[in-house]
């Protein structure tokens, strides 16, 4: 061995080693350090000897899962060495693996990359990108220099005893709410993704995605084991106290690598001083840092998208409501933004937040030409109002979509994805777009790239399910409707009368082949929104899936006398194959279109 640790120990059953010796090589090229077995090691004691001296020398585990991975004691053996030492573990999945409960715990909630799916280029940048993230510092490639070889053993495992003190990424995490009101929680969301906006203004700070770090709402984990995960140095964590126009918040800036709190303050006011309490805290965390910043970086930290303390509640309500996506929602969406921009003519994102609530509301509850206009209209005037502002061409990427302007709407996104790499709206709308237009293999790629961003957003797993089920995918599709499934009750827990979430609820049930738990869900959503096109045309998928053809034909000339004119997303939809294949249905379906073209 090496007489330099290497950086990434490769644990991996000797049954892949063709695939992970493929992989290890790759990785090599590309400057990683690593270390791994590359023989049969048969002693105990020797074994153990070299796996622990790895591991104390090494930053990340590169977990390599794949059913014999799981199935080797060697492999569980190393899990437990890493995890006791609490280092990092980066489990890359090789082929679809169910983890067995042995592995369950240590894995919890760490995020893995899935090899198998996608673009292979694409995966392998991911996983640079994430060793990177924990720590790992890519050399020159030199020959075999940057590596160490073990003699002999099946299985190989690294880790990191405390996260590496030389990064320095930051994260924030959700803002905790302790308002005695509950639905409190889209106003410390909000300043959880205002104080994300301001700190990424500041080139010096390295930020881990948003969504990353949103998977820790509502848990109480040691900040040591938080860092770890996601590759961070830094923790900005707080609370959140509203009443009425009274606000209570509390900041902490933790420093991963000792453990300890290096800054916190707790700031009190009314509603009108939250404008001066964010820009507070964002300049407190540069100062705590020791950054230093550049004349327009200092601006950036002081720039208000309204000075309407109001209106900004307002916009913050509005966006609660619009991802809820059902025709309630988004028409009180519409009202929450409306009044925003009454109180501030000028506020840009509140426009963009119309925009595409108007947006939605035309593409799925009723194609009155008033709503793409609206939507239309209201996106230039975000833009005039805030040029850069990244919703505002998420938006007009959504208007131009509803006109047919394909071209139009694909490069206001890409707009929006330059201004705004994190935003998983305009991810989900352009996965959308390629869908409507039969362009399964794009779609399914950025319906990917939304569970990242999001894993809670448990549209974009239903969508995606659909985009590989068209391209014969079946494993994955499978693995995207057991993840909804599992998601939806606690959706459900949260909000009991989302009547589209129920559905979706409904419709992974008969996935799972539980037909009657999915009728009761069904009659639940279908009492909460009796006349919602979209809820009556995602129940027609549901009786087309449970093989009612008569009921799922009569539902969808509801839904479509309801305003559902979404045609193209209908025609690729594969729950609705039966209607479209069978030439008893088929004709009938055909005709209902022609009833009601679009607008």
């Amino acid at each position: 061995m090496s007489d330099k640790p290497s950086d990434v120990f490769v644990s991996y059953s000797r049954e892949d080693q063709d695939r992970v010796f493929e992989l290890a090589g790759k990785l090599r090229a590309a400057g990683v350090a690593l270390w791994i077995d590359q023989g049969s090691l048969d002693a105990a004691a020797m074994w153990g000897q070299q796996i622990v001296e790895a591991l104390d020398g090494a930053k990340v585990m590169l977990l390599m899962v794949t059913p014999a991975a799981v199935r080797s004691d060697n492999v569980a053996k190393e899990v437990t060495l890493i995890s006791e030492r609490r280092g990092h573990i980066l489990p890359v999945h090789l082929e679809h693996t169910v983890i067995p409960p042995a592995l369950k715990y240590p894995l919890a909630g760490i995020q893995h990359i899935e090899l198998f799916s996608g673009d292979p280029e694409e995966k392998l940048q991911a996983v640079l990108k994430s060793l990177v993230r924990l720590g790992v510092a890519l050399q020159q490639p030199a020959g075999r220099a940057a590596e160490s070889t073990a003699p002999p053993s099946p299985n190989a495992a690294s880790a990191a005893p405390s996260p590496d003190a030389t990064t320095g990424a930051l994260a924030i995490l959700p803002f905790e709410n302790l308002s005695a009101d509950p639905e409190a929680d889209y106003f410390s969301d909000g300043l959880t993704d205002e104080l994300f906006s301001r700190l990424s203004q500041v080139s010096e700070i390295e930020l881990v995605s948003r969504w990353s770090s949103t998977q820790f709402k509502g848990q109480k984990m040691d900040p040591i084991i938080i860092g770890a995960r996601i590759g961070a140095r830094y923790l900005v964590g707080g609370t959140v106290r509203k009443h009425n126009e009274s606000v209570r918040i509390a900041v902490q800036l933790v420093d991963v690598s000792t453990n300890r709190q290096i800054w916190s303050n707790t700031y009190k006011g009314e509603l009108a001083d939250i404008f001066d309490i964010q820009e507070q805290v964002a300049k407190q965390i540069v100062e705590a840092l020791k950054l230093k910043l550049s004349f327009p970086e200092k601006v950036s930290l002081t720039k208000r998208s309204t000075v309407n303390a109001q209106a900004y509640d307002l916009f913050l309500r509005g966006q609660d409501y619009l991802y809820r996506l059902n025709k309630r929602a988004i028409e009180h969406a519409i009202k929450l933004f409306e009044a925003a921009i009454e109180l501030d003519p000028r506020y840009g994102a509140a426009y963009a937040g119309a925009s595409s609530a108007y947006g939605m509301h035309y593409q799925w509850f009723g194609r009155l030409p008033k709503y793409r206009e609206k939507a239309q209209e209201l996106s230039f005037k975000a833009l005039m109002y805030d040029s850069g502002l990244a919703s505002a061409y998420s938006a007009m990427g959504l208007s131009y979509f509803i006109w047919g302007q394909f071209e139009e709407a694909r490069t206001s996104c890409q707009k929006s994805i330059e201004l705004d790499p994190d935003d998983f709206v305009v991810y989900w709308t352009l996965g959308r777009i390629h869908f409507s237009k039969g362009e399964m293999a794009p779609a399914a790629d950025l319906f990917r790239k939304v569970t990242q961003i999001k894993p809670d957003f448990y549209t974009a797993f239903s969508d995606l399910a659909q985009s590989c089920a068209n391209l014969g995918l079946t494993e994955e599709a499978g693995r995207a409707r057991a993840q909804t499934l599992a998601m939806m009750p606690l959706v459900l827990l949260r909000n009991p009368d989302d009547s589209r979430a129920r559905l979706f609820y409904a419709i992974a049930l008969v996935d799972a082949g539980r037909t009657e738990e999915a009728r009761r869900e069904a009659s639940k959503a279908s009492e909460f929104s009796p006349d919602d096109p979209l809820i009556l045309y995602n129940l027609s998928c549901l009786y087309c899936m449970l093989g009612e053809l008569d009921q799922a034909l009569d539902t969808m000339r509801s839904a479509v006398r309801a305003g559902y004119r979404d045609f193209g997303w209908m025609d690729h939809d594969p729950s609705l194959a039966p209607l479209r294949d069978n030439p008893a249905f088929s004709q009938a379906f055909s005709d209902l279109k022609n009833q009601f073209p679009p607008a």
